[in-house]
């Protein structure tokens, strides 16, 4: 089965390596898709787990790998986990689909041990217009301003409308502010691996929107390891 991100597991083991996740650390792969970095992380001698929100993708990861430990979930809601549970937490092209990404990115904190990693590889804006940049922060405050309903923060509520994401793609640093300043990680390092895109890309993320206001986008992909403080 192929994997259904950019880089394979390249970009996997170059988070693993800036992580330096020791052998036997728990980890939690956000929207798993079909397994391949749960088994991937076992077969290293980590003790790792996934979630998924597809239930076909979750039959497949059963299917192709019966002894991993794959139910399903949603990256924004991880009810189902204590506080400081996980050495390490991956999110591999999932971000950008999970409804509530500001969301999923406090719950990965909280879920995470004191002086664990997290691992995220997704797509990203390259160069984006700093008019674009304002307008997206301007409407995202605005709404945030908004009052909330009952309801609003249950599975198959609208996606969030945040100032780090827009279009399916990232702002590479409204999305370290978010993680640095909003949540509490520090971010230990972002690196660009737009060469592994290659040809039809959209083929990893259809929902991704290559126009904005108009224009062509400089959609690029990276990796960004963070780490909760130890204190």
């Amino acid at each position: 089965m192929a994997i259904q991100r950019p880089g394979g597991f390249d970009i996997t083991e170059r988070g693993l390596k800036l992580a330096s996740f020791k052998k036997g650390s728990k980890i939690l792969d956000i929207g798993c898709g079909g397994g391949d970095t749960v088994n991937y992380l076992n077969e290293k001698g980590y003790k790792a787990e996934g979630i998924e929100i597809n239930l076909v993708k979750i039959s497949e990861a059963k299917e192709q790998f019966p002894d991993i430990d794959v139910k399903f979930g949603d990256g924004g809601f991880l009810d189902d986990y204590l506080s400081f549970t996980f050495d390490g937490i991956i999110m591999e092209c999932s971000l950008n689909g999970i409804v509530q990404p500001d969301e999923a990115l406090h719950e990965a904190y909280c879920v995470m041990k004191k002086g664990g990693r997290l691992i995220i590889s997704d797509f990203y804006e390259k160069d984006p217009e700093p008019n674009q940049l304002k307008a997206v922060a301007i409407e995202a405050a605005r709404r945030a301003r908004l009052p909330r309903n009952e309801g609003d923060c249950e599975e198959g509520t609208p996606e969030h409308f945040v100032d780090f994401r827009f279009g399916g793609a990232f702002y590479k640093e409204p999305l370290i502010k978010q993680l640095e300043e909003e949540i509490g990680f520090r971010v230990m390092k972002f690196e660009d691996y737009s060469d592994k895109l290659g040809d039809g890309f959209e083929a990893f993320a259809p929902t991704l929107d290559k126009q904005a206001g108009g224009k062509s986008r400089d959609i690029g992909y990276f990796l960004l390891v963070a780490q909760k403080p130890l204190k």
